[in-house]
């Protein structure tokens, strides 16, 4: 997922530009991990909004396998 995906995601759960601006540089540093960022949305009050798309990943990996 790009920085531009993750941005639009986090726009679109109603994050703050400051807010969105921590979980970026977050993502920037320690890469993309959907799980890494629900939890962070959930300590910040918002519902998780990643997982489903590293859930259609992992469909994706097992499906080249």
């Amino acid at each position: 997922m790009t920085l531009e995906e993750i941005e639009f995601e986090l726009e679109m759960a109603g994050l703050s530009r400051e807010q969105q601006v921590k979980i970026l540089s977050s993502v920037k540093r320690g890469g993309y991990d959907a799980k890494v960022l629900d939890q962070k949305l959930r300590l910040m009050g918002f519902p998780p909004a990643f997982s489903i798309y590293d859930d259609d990943e992992e469909d994706t990996n097992n499906k080249t396998e």
